[in-house]
């Protein structure tokens, strides 16, 4: 019995030893395991784990912990800006001559510059890693960080930013530049023995909230000696104007911004520039922390265009500081400037013109389809929006009732009787209208029979017989009603959509969809509501203004530009030369006619041709609501520019009579100004 519990015993030493062998066997690492580990982590920038490889003693040499390396490495990397790391190639053998292994392998770093391969050699020795074991390590050297380094050496990146490009008018003054401006910072060590007295007197005295100064202040990385950065000073100001005050720890540096010289005039056209979001990095890597990107307007549409492409250098410098190698470098390349075919005298007095309303005004060549202005008010000062605004200002721009960030030339409206232009045109293109037919209709109201119930269409000027130049002269909406309904819902669709109902107008700019009916013109009410440009029918300004380009150009509808390329104008023709000058020359008359609706624009010196129409905002007959004004002019004889506007909210303030009024000077000074030329 004993003899047997001894063999078992003996058997079972045995089977421990081998067990415990194959462990410690397992526990090794060859070089060539080690090897691929290190690279695997060191490809996947996971520098704590990769430097668990790295040989303890090795690194002691050159005065790093794995902790502290770790660090560096990280650091390095974050500024290359090392988004990704990948292994071209990779070998390891016995090398014979100097009985050791070496490892060699090249990694493609994708960097801020763009890819860069750096290749590197692993040599490998054995070492004491407790419990009386040693393990393959590799033996750490700084080329190792990158090639090319050795001890001392340090890496430096420097980004070399571009230059913005300029948006600029059709006549080469700006409308979005870069400029240099002052701001105003603090430098904590000199504030004073009372600091808090010191920041509510520069508090009081810049207009600053304290609450700015104290966040600014509190940050981490703010010693006493260092400038904190507060707030950017107007473009006016000189370092001259505070000379004289006594302001404790002020002091200025110059800093380039964005700057907009026309300010609300073309704020909701050119848009603003604002510093980047996290989730503006997340959507483009080649941003960065502290970049401007373009947010709203065309800074925003060309952005990839205007901001232009980083440059920079990553190199190796050694211990006192000289050139040892430049691993990269690409030279900035700085952003396109974007030229308009915007008039920017015609966008600020449009603007000047509108500012105390809440409209749009657009101009634009009928003939070469070129954008001359596009304006919307109330605005707002783009530069606020870059320097930033205070509590006050942003206050008062979003509780104004009229809404100042909203962008009236791209919204849509009832366009009122200035469709009846339109109505016109598909009357006489369909047969059913024409010059010599004339409707014999008794009073201001009318409708066609019982089965309308108490919905009349009505008029403002009481003509027993009219015709349809006197109906355009004269805007009487029975006379179009009566027409719409004797072409019919199908003719009136038809020919009313190739107005521009169904064309993008592939402007630079967003354009809300212009509408002729929601679900199609079903009913004889809507159909006859239509024709005089309300019912269901919304347009744009900018569209509005196109919509009436065939009555210039021989019944072709001139597509939009906006950007300065000198390229030929795209037409369509949507009517025959005979039906556009028809149209034509009653519109005219609107001007001409004393009874005219547009009487008052006429001139000595140009022949108008001009249609306006005031929309009612009412969800039914017999309601009091809103009304807009509109107006479309052009001249003539040598058209040069049509202009579009809307004025908001004009009952009892002249209707659309009101909107004329305001067009008159600036046509005046727009035409006086092309004859001097």
């Amino acid at each position: 019995m004993k003899k047997e519990l001894f063999i078992l015993f003996m058997i079972l030493v045995v089977l421990g030893g081998i067990l415990l062998w194959h462990v410690f066997q397992a526990e090794q690492t060859t070089p060539e395991q080690v090897f691929n580990d290190y690279i695997k982590q060191f490809s996947e920038q996971n520098f704590d784990d990769m430097l668990q490889y790295a040989s303890k003693e090795e690194l002691e040499n050159y005065n790093y912990t794995r902790n502290s390396l770790a660090k560096k490495y990280q650091a390095i990397f974050s500024g290359i800006e090392a988004s990704s790391m990948s292994v071209i190639t990779k070998e390891f053998h016995y090398d014979e001559d100097s009985s050791s292994y070496i490892g060699r392998f090249t990694v493609k770093i994708k960097t801020f510059l763009g890819d860069i391969e750096s290749s590197y050699d692993a040599k490998f020795l054995k070492e004491n890693t407790g419990n009386k074991r040693k393990e393959w390590r590799v033996k750490w050297n700084p080329s190792m960080i990158l090639a090319g380094m050795e001890k001392g050496d340090k890496i430096i990146v420097r980004t070399f930013l571009p230059k913005r490009g300029e948006i600029l008018d059709r006549y080469g003054f700006p409308l979005a530049i870069d400029k240099e401006v002052y701001e105003m910072g603090i430098i904590p060590g000199k504030l004073g023995r009372s600091k808090e007295e010191s920041v509510k007197k520069l508090s009081d005295y810049f207009n600053i909230p304290q609450e700015t100064f104290h966040k600014a202040l509190n940050q981490k990385w703010v010693t006493d000696n260092v400038f904190v950065p507060i707030a950017l000073m107007p473009v006016d100001f000189h370092i001259e104007d505070v000379a004289g005050d006594h302001l404790p720890g002020v002091s200025f540096q110059s800093r380039k911004i964005r700057y907009y010289p026309e300010k609300e005039s073309s704020a909701h056209l050119i848009g603003y520039v604002k510093e980047v979001t996290p989730e503006d990095l997340e959507k483009d890597s080649e941003y960065t922390i502290g970049d401007y990107i373009g947010k709203t307007g065309l800074e925003e549409v060309y952005e990839k265009q205007l901001r232009g492409k980083k440059g920079g250098i990553i190199q190796i410098l050694n211990e006192l500081g000289k050139q040892k190698t430049i691993i990269k470098k690409v030279d900035a390349v700085d952003g396109e400037n974007i030229k308009l075919t915007i008039d920017s005298t015609l966008q600020s007095e449009m603007y000047e013109a509108m500012k105390q309303d809440a409209g749009a005004i657009t101009a634009m060549n009928p003939v070469t389809g070129e954008m001359l202005a596009l304006v919307s008010s109330p605005s707002f000062d783009p530069n606020l929006m870059v320097s930033g605004m205070t509590t006050e200002q942003w206050k008062a721009y979003s509780e104004d009732p009229k809404l100042p960030f909203l962008n009236r030339f791209s919204s849509l409206y009832a366009p009122g009787s200035t469709f009846k232009a339109i109505t016109a045109a598909i009357g006489l293109t369909a047969g059913t209208t024409y010059p010599e037919k004339r409707r014999e209709i008794s009073g201001l109201r009318w409708k066609k029979d019982n089965s309308w119930g108490g919905y009349y269409v009505t008029r403002v000027k009481d003509v027993s017989s009219v015709n349809m130049v006197e109906a355009i002269a004269y805007s009487d909406n029975i006379y179009f009603a009566q027409e719409a309904l004797e072409m019919g819902a199908d003719v009136f669709e038809k020919h009313a959509l190739a107005f521009g109902f169904k064309d993008g107008f592939s402007l630079p700019i967003y354009l809300k969809k212009s509408q002729l009916s929601n679900n199609g013109i079903q009913e004889e009410i809507l159909l006859a509501d239509s024709s005089y440009g309300q019912g269901e029918v919304l347009m744009s300004p900018v569209h509005l203004g196109i919509a009436f380009t065939p009555f210039i150009n021989d019944g072709d509808m001139i597509m939009p530009v906006l950007i300065d390329d000198k390229k030929a104008p795209e037409r369509k023709t949507v009517i025959t030369n005979d039906v556009a000058n028809r149209v034509k020359e009653a519109l005219i008359q609107v001007v001409e006619r004393e009874g005219g609706t547009a009487h008052n624009l006429k001139t000595n010196k140009k022949i108008l041709g001009a249609k306006t129409g005031t929309a009612e905002l009412k969800s039914k007959k017999g309601e009091d609501g809103l009304e807009n004004g509109f107006a479309v002019v052009f001249d003539t004889n040598f058209p040069s520019i049509l202009i579009s506007a809307l004025v908001e909210d004009v009952k009892n303030r002249g209707e659309s009579h009101y909107v004329t009024a305001k067009i008159k000077p600036i046509l005046d000074s727009y035409l006086s100004r092309k004859e001097s030329y």
